[in-house]
């Protein structure tokens, strides 16, 4: 397990105590036990985590370890889910998840 795949288990334990429903998206294709290719249907760059809270609240989150930083794909697609309107993060830590944390519960936030 990578460390940005323990960081997003990390966000989803977090998630599960604050009734927030995490889900792991994966993205990209994978050849399966007959040959046949098998695709996500997710965009390439598509954030690892979509967060979904009480109210309509959704978040998209990308996980990384520094020094890593977001693809120029991941950023483009980031910026077209922010354009709509939802909100987008790349975290680095369980701290940085925590300061967000707010904005997918009913507490208040200066976000």
């Amino acid at each position: 397990m990578t460390p940005e795949h323990r960081l997003g288990n990390e966000i989803r334990l977090v998630c599960g105590e604050h009734d927030i429903i995490a889900w792991k998206v994966n993205v990209g294709s994978v050849l399966t036990a007959d040959g046949t290719m098998f695709s996500t249907g997710l965009p390439v760059g598509f954030p690892d985590l979509m967060l979904l809270g009480r109210g309509g609240r959704i978040m998209f989150v990308e996980t990384k370890i520094h020094p890593r930083k977001p693809t120029q794909v991941q950023l483009d697609l980031h910026a077209e889910l922010r354009s709509r309107g939802f909100a987008v993060y790349v975290i680095y830590n369980i701290a940085e998840f925590h300061a967000i944390l707010p904005i997918l519960t009913d507490q208040p936030t200066d976000r």
